[in-house]
């Protein structure tokens, strides 16, 4: 499982770099990412439905940041989105994985509920800047993040600019 997660991975990565450096526009690239994560997503139901989530103890920490990368990026079926979120939720409490990925996967599940987010983790590209997409209670977001062990929205929001929009 863990070689298969990292596999899964490194490939993901290099695709998602190859990506970005098109400005998102690549669709071949585009075309690969979504047969790579859709296939990922598939062997990954196996595994959870036989071992549960995948943490730290199960697979290791690089291995565990795979598999929840992995399904932050599917556009596998709501259900099964929301299955990883209680899953990954309580391997938190566990002390399994970071508290810090329940934010990323609490955002990506409710704004594919067409709800708002709650921890400002995902971008958008609006006249040429990266905007976080629309955050519930905006005022209140840097004390949600703090809570789950996450930098100020400001100190995120350079990180990413920097990240996909380099100087």
């Amino acid at each position: 499982m863990r070689a298969q997660l990292l596999r899964l991975d490194r490939i993901d990565s290099q695709l998602r770099a190859a990506w970005v450096q098109t400005a998102f526009k690549d669709r071949s690239l585009e075309r690969q990412l979504d047969a790579l994560t859709t296939t990922g997503i598939d062997w990954l139901r196996g595994v959870i439905a036989e071992h549960g989530w995948p943490g730290h103890k199960l697979v290791g920490a690089s291995a565990a940041a795979a598999a929840w990368r992995l399904v932050q990026h599917a556009e596998c079926a709501i259900t099964f989105q929301r299955r990883c979120l209680r899953l990954l939720r309580d391997a938190a409490k566990r002390g399994d994985v970071p508290i810090e990925q329940v934010a990323y996967l609490t955002d990506v599940v409710r704004m594919r509920e067409g709800k708002k987010q709650l921890y400002g983790t995902k971008f958008r590209k609006v006249k040429g800047e990266f905007v976080p997409y629309p955050i519930e209670r905006p005022d209140t977001v840097d004390v949600r993040r703090e809570a789950l062990n996450l930098p100020p929205l400001e100190v995120y929001a350079r990180r990413i600019r920097r990240h996909f929009l380099p100087t």
